[in-house]
């Protein structure tokens, strides 16, 4: 029988090389988005170099109205007390817009952003997911977990994803291995597998000068500074083939 390996996350805002590399490791994504949404994590905001030449970082936040950030992520909406697409817009052209791909992902980027953004979080995340593993060549395939309509809460959740999506392995991020047991797995016959993603480093430039290089940036600076050279960087991250941290069936 064919391995069918799986990976379960919520949908973050524009996020790191690591997130685009398990979806692109595995043979089903599946998008967390009907647990609790949690202020000050990843899923409304995410960092990009502060100026165009900084060696500091910076923020891109999107509202969250009071009300909703009580529920789940997909029932988050936005805050309207201010135009946060252009202010991210702003902030991104201010610093990316003279790097080598900025004029090819720029104009798709905010096409994107402002399409998705009337929308709800979650929507707006996985939209701009979506985009940009098209952009990048990621081809996985991709499902909600509020279409499986799966009960539990953690580990428990996770697992009855597994089984409900028959998946004969699971990969989890390094966050997610700290607090789950493989043993809890593996007696439902899933074997269960950490990322074990080391960031890879890549030449940062504005105006074709090389900038001290800055690791958990957005997505976003990796497509600006190699555009379609993107997921070929991504992949040096991934551990040598045989040394992933792997448990198997007993």
């Amino acid at each position: 029988m064919k391995e069918k390996v799986c990976a379960i996350l919520q949908p973050h805002y524009l996020p790191w090389l690591g997130y685009f590399e398990m979806i692109d490791r595995v043979d089903l994504f599946v998008y967390l988005d009907d647990v609790q949404f949690i202020k000050r994590e990843w899923k409304n905001r995410n960092k990009i170099r502060k100026t165009a030449t900084a060696t500091e970082t910076k923020w891109l936040t999107v509202p969250i109205d009071r009300a909703s950030q009580r529920g789940p992520i997909n029932e988050a909406k936005f805050s309207n007390a201010e135009d946060w697409v252009s202010k991210h817009l702003s902030a991104i052209r201010e610093t990316y817009g003279k790097t080598p791909y900025y004029n090819d992902y720029g104009p798709k980027l905010e096409n994107a952003l402002r399409n998705f953004s009337t929308l709800s979080l979650a929507e707006l995340n996985i939209g701009l997911l979506r985009e940009i593993c098209d952009w990048l060549g990621i081809t996985t395939q991709v499902i909600c977990s509020s279409e499986l309509n799966v009960t539990g809460k953690r580990e428990e959740k996770l697992r009855n994803i597994c089984v409900e999506v028959g998946a004969s392995k699971y990969l989890a991020n390094n966050a997610t291995a700290t607090y789950v047991a493989p043993d809890y797995f593996q007696e439902m016959g899933i074997a269960f597998e950490t990322q074990s993603y080391s960031h890879p480093k890549y030449v940062q430039s504005h105006r074709s000068e090389q900038l001290p290089f800055l690791e958990f940036l957005s997505i976003v600076d990796l497509l600006f500074n190699h555009g379609d050279e993107s997921l070929s960087v991504i992949w040096r991250g991934r551990p040598p083939k045989g040394a992933e941290s792997i448990q198997g069936n007993s």
